[in-house]
């Protein structure tokens, strides 16, 4: 008997009873034909890991690239810090010894007083020389920005600035604890207080 096949193939049955009962051959061949959703596409969940696993590979990446970063430049402020200890001492030497050059000058106008009054006494020109020696130191003290403080008689005192070593009873039309007198000038050096000036009060 010659078998009678469809477009796929599949041999179409002649009678009712080849219908009900399929052959082997015919249910083999109709289940071995494959379906078209599985031909030539990757499954979802394929696509999901590989996509998963891109993304996980390129944040790796991009951590590791800013570790570095923070790794360089965490080493260069310890460089920096180091090399700022290593030259803080040489700074403070030298802010000292501009001091001490500025002062210099003073120092030789002093002996050249001494010797002058050593060689030929003059009370006269003693007192000019010292005078002159003095413009001379305050001169310099303003040039490395020190301020002296010289409160005037009659000024109420100042706690912050002024240092009161004694109190005095108050003369006629003086007002009670006003300066009476300035013992020492006080001194600030760029708003530090050096040393208050000092002073006596009335009562």
């Amino acid at each position: 008997m010659t078998d009678i096949r469809n477009d796929q193939n599949i041999p179409i049955p002649e009678t009712i009873e080849q219908a009900a009962h399929p052959t082997p051959e015919g249910v083999a061949e109709h289940s071995s034909a494959p379906t078209a959703s599985s031909e030539g596409h990757t499954p979802p969940s394929e696509i999901n890991v590989t996509a998963l696993q891109a993304e996980i590979a390129r944040l790796g990446a991009e951590v590791e690239k800013w570790r570095e970063q923070a790794l360089r430049i965490a080493a260069d402020f310890e460089n920096y810090r180091r090399r700022v200890q290593r030259d803080l001492p040489q700074q403070v030497a030298a802010a000292q010894g501009e001091i001490l050059r500025a002062l210099l000058p003073v120092i030789d106008s002093i002996e050249r007083g001494l010797y002058s009054a050593e060689q030929a006494p003059d009370l006269e020109k003693l007192k000019a020389g010292l005078r002159l020696t003095l413009h001379q130191l305050h001169k310099t003290l303003e040039k490395l920005e020190v301020q002296a403080i010289r409160p005037a008689i009659g000024d109420l005192p100042d706690p912050e600035k002024h240092e009161v070593l004694s109190t005095q009873p108050a003369p006629a039309a003086t007002e009670t604890n006003t300066i009476l007198e300035v013992v020492e000038p006080g001194y600030l050096y760029k708003g530090l207080l050096l040393r208050p000036a000092r002073i006596i009060v009335s009562e």
